[in-house]
């Protein structure tokens, strides 16, 4: 019995890991090298919420893209802050010209729209730009960012374009959700190029103007936790292409979780979110979880090789997915951290499900239940 769970946890896992690889590849030949003749007016939304730290940081990195100033607006929405973060927006207002600030003082500001998406839509509605980026507070993001994501909507049939955030940090701890990270977005990106949206980042994220119109925007998306996972899959099935890139250019840097109740608690988020996948996170679920079956019954039985076999499976697997985004992000130094975050990642999801069991999410000193009445 035991040899034959250990089978079968390696070959289901194998089959994931070569499915989730052919759908990276494919994704990114999807990718459109930047199109200088092609300049879209851009207008790039910031939300904030007591971030007087990282906020100007996050700002002047915008400002400091090449893209015309005058294709460019930046939109920082002040959500109720009750630290400096407003006064220093408008102090870098005298500095960046093409800043806007919209102060939200109240939620009856956000047109009924709970936490995140009503900061996100107060912004939109200021907005000019044909395409719309979004990014979050703690972020830094490239000089060329604005223009390698634009540029992927010389397509027109492309709707909204996602792309990958890099996690900054110097401790073990910060390696590890760095890998982590790689790999969800990894995931996300094959996801896509299989036609089958998994999931996105809100830190990175864009969308044509007239697709985010056509959806009905965040007043006509049922209210969720992982409000980009809600507006990819409201694109995703109105028939617009959705693009999912994984270069240099378009990627973006935060910061990792400081704790470890920080990180439980935005994977709690994330996993309330992810149940929105329905039956592609049944699978995923049950894929891991024989997995992690497989390690607990060869370490309550101690047959050592079985456990090996399982894990030195699991690591290749992921190494060969997260390595080829490392490779493709010239970020290949992170790969000697990656078989230190799959032994995490083991130990993780084994309790990870359970947390969808609690009702109530927490985020950025705010509480929402699962689902909006």
């Amino acid at each position: 019995m035991l040899i034959f769970i250990t089978i079968a946890a390696i070959s289901i896992f194998a089959l994931r890991s070569i499915i989730f690889i052919v759908g990276m590849y494919k994704e990114h030949r999807n990718i459109r090298t930047t199109n200088n003749s092609d300049k879209f007016y851009v207008s790039v939304i910031v939300p904030a919420r007591n971030e007087e730290i990282h906020i100007a940081d996050c700002i002047r990195s915008i400002s400091a893209n090449k893209y015309p100033n005058d294709k460019l607006e930046i939109i920082a929405v002040n959500d109720r802050s009750n630290d400096n973060t407003l006064n220093i927006l408008q102090q870098l207002q005298n500095e960046i010209p093409n800043l806007k600030v919209v102060n939200i003082e109240n939620e009856s500001q956000k047109q009924n729209l709970q936490g995140k998406p009503g900061a996100l839509q107060a912004g939109i509605n200021h907005s000019q730009g044909d395409i719309i980026m979004f990014t979050d507070a703690d972020c830094i993001v490239g000089e060329h960012w604005i223009e390698t994501i634009s540029s992927q909507y010389s397509d027109n049939n492309v709707g909204l374009v996602a792309s990958f955030t890099n996690v900054l940090g110097n401790r073990i701890f910060d390696k590890i959700q760095a890998i982590e990270w790689a790999y969800l977005h990894t995931m996300a990106s094959a996801g896509v190029g299989l036609g089958q949206p998994l999931g996105c980042y809100g830190n990175n994220l864009s969308i044509r103007r007239s697709t985010y119109n056509a959806v009905g925007g965040y007043q006509n998306i049922q209210f969720s936790v992982t409000e980009d996972l809600a507006l990819l899959q409201a694109v995703h099935n109105s028939g617009s292409q959705v693009r999912y890139i994984t270069h240099k250019d378009s990627d973006v840097d935060t910061y990792a979780c400081k704790t470890f109740g920080e990180y439980l608690k935005q994977r709690h988020r994330w996993a309330v979110g992810g149940l929105a996948l329905g039956w592609r996170a049944a699978i995923f679920i049950i894929s891991s979880a024989l997995l992690i079956l497989g390690v607990i019954s060869t370490i309550i039985y101690w047959q050592p090789l079985y456990l090996a076999a399982i894990v030195f499976s699991r690591i290749f697997w992921d190494y060969w997915l997260i390595g080829s985004s490392f490779n493709i992000l010239q970020k290949k130094e992170l790969k000697k951290w990656i078989p230190v975050g799959v032994l995490f990642f083991i130990i993780l999801e084994s309790f990870v499900p359970f947390l969808v069991l609690k009702k109530k999410i927490e985020w950025k000193g705010q509480v929402f239940d699962r689902i909006k009445n």
